[in-house]
């Protein structure tokens, strides 16, 4: 009996530490988000393999925060995108009394002209952005790298207006920050050359295809382990940086890859709130340590 009680009980407490780490997201993301949180946790056994020894290692630092005294840490701020016109469009669609519980708005069914191609901040998704700034103005970092797609370009540049104005802060596109990609419509980035003019701040330099290379024929979803895979050589680009401070401005599936399929943890508290899935406009501080255990 005392053994059945006693696993009732921890049951019941991972229960409830699972509905704390769910109960700030949106109802209608909040199963969807829960599988794809353990989908990458079961990949992280596979990235380590992957990564041959090496230890990413994450722990959450205030903004004014100093990094350990180690040549292999650095300050990066994650950013997720504020809200884009993708992000309502799901919600109005999960919304509706007769959703089927599967299909999505921006999918080949059912955007086949790719309406929602790339999309854009809304309103509420460009003041997310802008919230960000009294945060932003207080800091200087050296870098900023961006996903390509447009919705995480506009935030960045928005929250750090202030910086790219006066030209102290360079910001590079990076194609391994991509969003998960694939059947949706919405995680398809439009042409380099579009990029370029639209956004003539950003060094588009290191992106090699024109066209979205993770597409594809758009019928076959990138898969989490693929994503934690991607994911981990993002941390190691970010690592072969020669700046220290560093923000990077993403999307959701690809931070939570980051976080969930790629860190180590020293405390539980760092695991449990790193871990959790980004807000839209959410940014947090990390200091992130590469540990090679045969140097």
């Amino acid at each position: 009996m005392a053994g059945t009680a006693s696993f009732l009980l921890a049951s019941a407490c991972r229960y409830a530490r699972e509905e704390d780490e769910f109960a700030s997201l949106q109802p209608h993301e909040r199963e969807s988000v829960r599988q794809h949180l353990l989908d990458l946790r079961s990949a992280h056994a596979q990235v380590q393999q992957r990564l041959g020894g090496l230890s990413i290692r994450a722990r959450e630092l205030s903004d004014d925060a100093k990094v350990s005294a180690t040549s292999t840490a650095k300050k990066i701020h994650f950013i997720r995108h504020g809200q884009g016109f993708h992000n309502a469009k799901q919600k109005e669609w999960r919304s509706n009394p007769a959703w089927d519980g599967k299909t999505e708005p921006y999918t080949l069914e059912t955007d086949p002209d790719f309406k929602l191609i790339d999309p854009k901040l809304t309103p509420l998704g460009e003041s997310e952005a802008v919230a960000l700034r009294p945060r932003a103005n207080k800091l200087s970092p050296e870098v900023m790298v961006v996903s390509p797609m447009r919705r995480a370009t506009q935030t960045g540049l928005l929250a750090f207006d202030q910086h790219v104005v006066a030209g102290r802060l360079s910001v590079v596109a990076c194609e391994l920050a991509h969003e998960i990609s694939g059947k949706h419509t919405c995680d398809k980035r439009l042409p380099v050359a579009t990029l370029k003019a639209t956004f003539p701040m950003v060094d588009y330099d290191g992106i090699v295809s024109e066209d979205d290379p993770f597409w594809g024929d758009g019928m076959r979803r990138e898969t989490w382990d693929e994503l934690a895979a991607r994911a981990a050589d993002f941390t190691l680009w970010l690592r072969d940086r020669k700046e220290q401070h560093i923000v990077v401005a993403g999307h959701s599936a690809l931070l939570a890859a980051v976080f969930n399929g790629v860190m180590t943890y020293s405390t539980d508290a760092d695991s449990k709130n790193l871990r959790a899935w980004f807000q839209t406009g959410e940014m947090r501080t990390v200091e992130v340590v590469w540990e090679d255990p045969c140097q």
